[in-house]
C-alpha cells in the first residue's frame, strides 16, 4: 500500500527543518536583493512608531542591524540586513553577501528607527517572531530607545 505522505495543513517546525527551509546558506540570498525588503521595513517601522513595545512586537525580517555587545566576540559589529529570524538567531546579510547566524542569547543588537538608535537585547527577543508579534509584551526592558 502506499501512505500519501500529503497533508492539508502547514509544515511543522521538525518538517520545516528537514526539508532545510530554516536555514539560509551562503549565496541563496544577496544584500542587493535584500535592499528592497529593507526600505519596505524602514516605511513599516516609521509607520508603526518609535514606541518601546511597538519595537519589541514589530517584525525584523529586512532590518538593518549591528551587533553592539556579545558573549562571542567574532560577531561583534557585525551588521546586516536580516533575512530570517528564529527562537534562537537572527539570520543575516552583510554588504559583502556573507551569510551570518547571530545567537540572540547573550547580545544586544542596535538598529535606527526613525533617526533614533534602538537597541534590542537579546535575551529578551528569545521567541520566534510569530509568538513575539502575538504576545502580550510584558514590563521588562526589551527595547532601549
Amino acid at each position: 500500500a502506499v501512505v500519501s505522505t500529503q497533508s492539508t495543513g502547514p509544515l511543522s517546525h521538525k518538517e520545516r527543518r528537514e526539508l532545510g527551509l530554516d536555514t539560509l546558506k551562503q549565496g541563496e540570498a544577496t544584500f542587493k536583493e535584500l535592499l528592497p525588503i529593507h526600505k519596505l521595513w524602514c516605511e513599516y517601522v516609521s509607520q508603526i512608531g518609535c514606541k518601546s513595545e511597538d519595537i519589541a512586537r514589530a517584525d525584523l525580517h529586512g532590518c538593518f542591524m549591528t551587533v553592539t555587545k556579545t558573549v562571542c566576540p567574532p560577531l561583534l559589529r557585525k551588521s546586516g540586513i536580516v533575512a530570517m529570524e528564529s527562537l534562537n538567531t537572527f539570520t543575516i546579510v552583510d554588504e559583502n553577501d556573507k551569510v551570518h547566524v547571530l545567537p540572540k542569547r547573550g547580545s544586544v543588537f542596535s538598529f535606527l528607527v526613525n533617526d533614533s538608535v534602538v537597541n534590542i537585547f537579546g535575551n529578551n527577543f528569545i521567541f520566534r517572531p510569530g509568538e513575539r508579534i502575538m504576545k502580550k509584551i510584558s514590563k521588562q526592558k526589551l527595547v532601549s530607545i
